[in-house]
């Protein structure tokens, strides 16, 4: 395929710079922060970044440095954009107001640029990052307070082991792919925010809401098995305080089906499971085949079949650097909203 019809790869190399260019050139890329490093002398940085619709991915192997959004840079610089980091090695210290976190390969750091927060890297690391527009996954996730260290859970599992293989694909992946990429990343990462979120302890000697009850009792049921009048008995409720409990997810039925379809996206994505299509939705409560697909597609945007051939594509080579990554990085960062 013509390289022209290719999602273009941007590349960064310092090595290429005198070194006392080298840690300056590599800080230009980041507006929204103040980068420093522990200590002068040569800096190495070598970076690839893609372009898609609604965000930006990057995999990097960067020498130690620091990012601190500040109170003056959170006043001084408005940011429409999550930045999502994935280590691959080594380790990270995340601090933030009553944050101190230690994170390692396998974990996802939610750096929500509405807040302070500040990323030590103390050795060579390499990661993948991700900018995405703030517009973009809130609405799959609804408003985000969530920062720093995600909870490990199956969902982070998936997401972490999707962008691996990801950018190993980039290179090779038609323009056209684009947009459903872009929203089945989006959709993964929701996910991970959703299930690595932690949960707000209930306070002492207070007996969980409505609403904790009736999500417990709902993932408690068998999928598409929900029976609203033995709900309303079991909780000793009524059908219109389950209502108004679930007023925001459009209903109890509506909540439980964006469940049961989130699951089934997270199953579908999974690369280990390779059972039918019309087994997986059975097993997630959705016996209709025609009518899975349309609220598949009409949730998502996509196919569950566009959906397991955009994850199974392999990578076949390297891909060639291209010039002006910084301004080129700025700019489409800039571009998020």
């Amino acid at each position: 395929m013509d390289r022209s019809q290719l999602i273009e790869t941007h590349s960064f190399e310092s090595g290429v710079l005198p070194e006392d260019q080298q840690f300056a050139a590599w800080a230009a890329f980041t507006a929204h922060s103040e980068v420093g490093r522990p200590h002068g002398g040569p800096f190495h940085a070598s970076a690839r970044f893609w372009r898609l619709d609604g965000l930006l991915v990057s995999a990097q192997t960067v020498d130690p440095f620091s990012m601190d959004r500040s109170a003056a840079y959170l006043s001084a610089t408005a940011a429409s954009h999550f930045l999502v980091v994935v280590p691959r090695d080594g380790h990270s210290r995340f601090r933030a107001p009553g944050l101190d976190q230690d994170c390692q390969a396998g974990d996802i750091i939610l750096a929500n640029l509405r807040m302070l927060g500040r990323c030590d890297n103390a050795e060579r690391q390499q990661t993948i990052a991700i900018s995405i527009a703030t517009s973009f996954l809130e609405a799959a996730t609804g408003r985000i307070e969530v920062h720093g260290r995600l909870q490990r859970s199956p969902e982070t599992r998936l997401f972490v082991s999707f962008m691996g293989a990801l950018v190993q694909q980039l290179p090779f992946r038609p323009l056209t792919a684009a947009a459903s990429l872009s929203r089945i990343l989006r959709d993964l990462l929701a996910n991970a925010v959703l299930s690595g979120a932690p949960e707000d302890p209930a306070p002492q000697a207070r007996l969980p809401s409505l609403s904790a009850r009736a999500r417990a009792y709902i993932d408690a049921q068998p999928p598409g098995e929900l029976d609203m009048a033995r709900m309303v008995q079991s909780l000793a409720t009524t059908r219109s305080s389950l209502y108004r409990a679930f007023r925001g997810d459009g209903g109890v039925a509506a909540y439980d089906r964006l469940r049961r379809l989130r699951r089934l996206h997270r199953t579908v994505a999974d690369p280990l499971d390779r059972r039918s299509l019309t087994e997986l939705g059975a097993d997630h409560g959705f016996p209709d085949p025609p009518n899975l697909a349309r609220l598949f597609r009409r949730t998502f945007g996509y196919s569950m079949s566009e959906l397991r051939t955009q994850l199974a594509f392999a990578p076949i080579h390297n891909a060639a650097p291209t010039a002006s990554a910084v301004e080129l990085y700025r700019k489409a960062v800039g571009d998020l909203v």
